[in-house]
């Protein structure tokens, strides 16, 4: 039988921990087969497919699966468990030296452009239902929850002292900027969950693992996969979602610092960004960056109402963000 040696972060719904059994150390991701199986079962099983998948095309980019199967009223997956390995978002957030942070940015975007090397058709329409599905839907999904109905209700709301539009009030011009913008004729294989936390890094060897993909995209474009990682850095989800919120009325309120590391990778990411895609690109990038918070709300809901509703509070305020600079530039 397998011993606990050691929890681990890793999904809202899920569990995550290194276990021992005759002698073998290995990550095992468990999840119930009865509670939350939307946001749980499904989304779980998306990452076992898309692991046992990418471990063989990608060897070295993810780690191997090594068993799965039900114990009692949970499924399981067992994945190599790397010793040396620190999740990147903790290295960045420890990390003082410029020359490290260089080090690690420039050896993932390496196993970045690995990963998105082969490119397919599609259509632009599928941001249509992008945003039906991850954005919309997904709003609607929040509405079982009386706490958060209240809250957008207030048209407008105060993000850390700045007063911005609710998103729901703003919905229909977010809608129309991302369709406008969204021309990509291409698709790629993404990881599909490209957050700080969903990567690996050894620094003895520089090697990057990702961890924790995820198949529920519906647009597979590299675009979303660097609004994943804005959404760490740029957004801080980590740093937020470590920090306590304070929620009065229509007022939100947090005290966070940003760590050089993770602000100095930000830099280096937005220069990289700007660098590599066009305008139109960029635009989108920031726009599903703010969906990548909207598309997170239900899972909230089921572990912590109060992060649901100071998420949503974020994705107001960087959708204001927007529309300012949008102005300042007529």
């Amino acid at each position: 039988m397998a011993k606990l040696l050691k929890k681990l972060k890793g999904g809202s719904l899920s569990s995550t921990n290194v276990m021992e059994e005759s002698g073998r150390i290995f990550v095992r991701k468990s999840v119930s087969l009865i509670e939350n199986r939307e946001y749980g079962y499904q989304r779980w099983y998306s990452q076992l497919k898309k692991i046992q998948r990418y471990s063989i095309m990608y060897p070295g980019l993810f780690p191997k699966l090594l068993d799965y199967g039900v114990i009692d009223k949970e499924s399981y997956f067992d994945i190599e468990f790397y010793a040396s390995a620190v999740n990147a978002y903790d290295y960045l957030k420890d990390c003082n030296s410029q020359k490290k942070v260089d080090i690690f940015f420039k050896a993932l975007i390496t196993s970045i452009n690995t990963l998105h090397k082969n490119k397919f058709n599609t259509s632009v329409g599928s941001i249509n239902l992008y945003i039906h599905e991850e954005v919309e839907q997904k709003l609607k999904d929040c509405n079982l929850e009386e706490s958060f109905v209240n809250f957008i209700k207030n048209k407008k709301i105060i993000f850390n002292g700045v007063e911005v539009p609710s998103f729901v009030e703003k919905f229909s011009c977010y809608k129309e900027m991302l369709k406008n913008s969204f021309k990509e004729t291409n698709e790629i294989f993404t990881h599909g969950n490209m957050t700080l936390e969903n990567i690996l890094y050894i620094p003895d060897s520089n090697q990057i693992i990702f961890i924790d993909p995820y198949e529920e995209n519906i647009i597979d474009s590299e675009l979303a996969e660097y609004s994943q990682l804005l959404q760490s850095s740029n957004s801080h989800y980590e740093i937020y979602n470590e920090s306590k919120a304070k929620i009065l009325l229509n007022n939100i309120s947090v005290e966070v610092s940003t760590p050089f590391g993770i602000g100095y990778f930000n830099e280096l990411l937005l220069k990289y960004i700007d660098n590599k895609f066009n305008k139109d690109q960029v635009l989108v990038i920031r726009l599903l960056e703010i969906s990548q918070f909207i598309r997170m709300l239900p899972f909230k809901m089921k572990v912590d109402k109060t992060k649901m509703i100071f998420f949503y509070g974020l994705a107001s305020f960087l959708f204001n963000n927007i529309e300012e600079d949008i102005q300042h530039e007529r």
